[in-house]
């Protein structure tokens, strides 16, 4: 294995962010640069005549349909946690493989990515701004949680049950949390 594959498997997941957000403001600013050959003139999109207040209400319906794509994929992680929690021994592995628990990771990443930035954003929000952070905060936040709790059961399911083999006296155990009950109603510790 090279030694820059080791380094990336160390870099820490903010780091990781950090940088994927720079690459992603790079790669937007270098495509929002226009290249004027000779004597053209760019053409400016339609967006730079709106009103303020167009902008805004524009804005606010994209927030509304960002906040329902996250709600619905709120739903569907549920529906594929139930589903995984009531798949039989020969279901399991197929249900397993087709939740994909790669891409299921790379799902929590992500909202754990997203959720810390509106956090970010939540916290430098003016009183009235706050009204308009706190849904997205809510609905991301509730998304992360159904991929965490899916994925902890996709890793609970991959993992086989072992049965461990037992000699244990169980008339001795029964003594001993009878001495235990009867210490613990007598308040005599000592």
């Amino acid at each position: 294995m090279p030694k820059n594959e080791k380094d990336k498997k160390k870099m820490p997941l903010f780091d990781t962010f950090k940088t994927s957000a720079a690459v992603g403001l790079l790669m937007q600013q270098i495509s929002a640069v226009p290249c004027i050959e000779g004597n053209q003139i760019p053409e400016m999109p339609y967006s730079y005549h709106l009103s303020s207040e167009t902008s805004n209400q524009i804005r606010g319906l994209m927030m509304d349909d960002s906040i329902n794509y996250i709600k619905d994929l709120t739903a569907l992680l549920n529906r594929a946690y139930r589903v995984l929690l009531g798949s039989n021994d020969p279901q399991l592995e197929l249900t397993i493989a087709t939740l994909d628990p790669v891409q299921t990771d790379l799902l929590e990443l992500q909202l754990r990515g997203l959720e810390g930035a509106i956090k970010n954003v939540y916290a430098r929000c003016s009183e009235e701004q706050i009204g308009l952070v706190k849904p997205a905060l809510f609905a991301t936040a509730q998304a992360r949680a159904s991929a965490v709790k899916l994925n902890h059961l996709i890793d609970q399911m991959k993992k086989p049950v072992h049965i461990v083999e037992s000699n244990i006296d169980m008339e001795g155990i029964r003594a001993l949390a009878k001495h235990g009950s009867e210490v613990f109603s007598s308040g005599n510790f000592h």
